[in-house]
């Protein structure tokens, strides 16, 4: 398993071996500008696909990177959590706000 390396400007996506510890910023090679590692979840759309493209971008905006979320996490009398059923990320903008507005809590900071 690896990353999904992504530019967002430019809408390429490249596969990138598992680098776990490293803080490595990969280059763009169309534009330059680092690219965004996401998880191996991640499938790209396809590059004129401009709707979905803004759902991506929305989502890694709010700190959503393809990992798992869980649509429901509970924690009993003990202390154990549990984590159950992934949710499923959206593919438009006006699903993506309400899954950034439910989840918030499991984004990244």
């Amino acid at each position: 398993m690896g990353y999904k390396s992504v530019c967002i400007d430019c809408r390429k996506s490249l596969n990138r071996p598992l680098d776990t510890g490293s803080d490595r910023l990969y280059p763009c090679s169309l534009c330059g500008k680092p690219m965004t590692l996401l998880s191996h979840r991640f499938r790209p759309p396809k590059k004129t696909d401009d709707k979905k493209w803004e759902t991506v971008k929305y989502l890694i905006e709010n700190g959503f990177y393809y990992d798992h979320v869980y649509q429901k996490i509970e924690t009993n009398c003990n202390g154990v959590t549990s984590y159950q059923n992934y949710a499923t990320y959206p593919d438009n903008i006006r699903d993506a706000k309400e899954f950034v507005e439910k989840y918030k809590e499991q984004a990244r900071k």
